[in-house]
């Protein structure tokens, strides 16, 4: 019974957080025809008793051979939908957009299907992520740093640093700035030119909008209190409705806003 309980066990490749970690595996699962295996990332997976586990060897080659593959087959807008639902960093998400990949594989076809629950949760997925990248191409508050350059911070529920970033470059051309996601230590720089995405220390970082001011240039407290000045002049007080303020601007994205934090 107990060699039964052990090989009904499915096999569950384990990744190190990245959408090309995440590809990786996905090769790994195909080529070995492991198609009821389980993929997830190691730094949060919590191991069954008799599960088997496996972690790729990291190969960019298996990767992009895997992205090539989701585009011949399903196309670039659908490639990128599975780029975008990754970010979401659902739990159970990697399972749906593997089994999607997988049936995608067999069928091109079914990627369109919405009717199958692992197709919906996908879609659902890239939504919310688009949604929350969209939102914060208002959210985000830059402040001046001494040297003269621009600095924000936020805490996303999702990865969207990097999906920020062509929105911003073609915003301030030119322009040097820093945004950086507090959540999972990520920093997203422009030279100007060129986009870099680096890790930091998210313990570094400041935790409120107030911390975030003690770190600017000290001219930058005018264009502050400039700015607090005029969302307070365009707030009618008779007016006020709480429920939609929270639900168009959520509670859970005030922590780095300077007018929402005093």
């Amino acid at each position: 019974m107990l060699d039964a309980a052990v090989s009904s066990q499915p096999t569950t490749f384990l990744h190190d957080g990245t959408f090309e970690g995440f590809l990786e595996c996905v090769f790994e699962a195909m080529a070995t025809h492991r198609h009821s295996a389980r993929i997830d990332a190691s730094s949060h997976h919590q191991a069954g008793l008799f599960e088997t586990m496996r972690t790729p060897q990291p190969c960019p080659e298996h990767a992009e051979r895997v992205w090539k593959g989701i585009v011949q087959q399903a196309g670039k807008d659908i490639a990128a939908m599975v780029r975008t639902a990754f970010l979401a960093e659902q739990p159970g998400l990697d399972d749906s957009l593997w089994f999607y990949l997988r049936s995608l594989f067999t069928d091109p076809s079914s990627s369109r299907n919405v009717l199958d629950e692992h197709a919906h949760a996908v879609f659902q997925a890239a939504q919310k992520v688009r949604h929350e990248a969209h939102l914060f191409q208002g959210f985000v508050r830059f402040s001046q740093a001494p040297d003269g350059s621009m600095f924000a911070v936020i805490a996303p529920t999702h990865d969207i640093l990097a999906l920020l970033g062509p929105h911003f470059q073609s915003r301030f051309p030119g322009t040097v700035w820093l945004i950086a996601d507090s959540r999972r230590g990520l920093c997203l720089h422009s030279d100007g030119k060129r986009l870099e995405l680096s890790r930091c220390d998210p313990t570094s970082l400041p935790k409120d909008a107030g911390e975030v001011s003690h770190l600017a240039d000290p001219e930058d407290a005018r264009f502050q209190a400039l700015w607090r000045c005029f969302y307070n002049a365009v707030n009618i007080t008779e007016r006020k409705n709480s429920q939609q303020m929270t639900r168009l601007l959520p509670r859970k994205y005030w922590q780095y806003l300077p007018e929402r934090t005093r």
